[in-house]
């Protein structure tokens, strides 16, 4: 997804899916300097479905769960 796609999931607590899991939502967007430091990384920091655990993952491997 888009940095603005993960915004707008941020902010409107949707449930996102990354590697085939659902995660509850996105607790955080993490800007980072790439190692070069010429750019920047979007990552999204996603909470388990049980609320105990998250990962940090890149933005352009998150999707938004959609509705069932």
């Amino acid at each position: 997804m888009t940095t603005a796609d993960l915004k707008r999931a941020f902010m409107d607590e949707r449930p996102v899916r990354y590697n085939g899991i659902t995660y509850q939502r996105v607790t955080a967007v993490i800007y980072r300097k790439t190692p070069d430091k010429t750019g920047s990384l979007v990552q999204g920091e996603l909470l388990d479905k049980n609320g105990r655990a998250v990962m940090i993952a890149a933005a352009e491997r998150i999707e938004v769960e959609e509705p069932k």
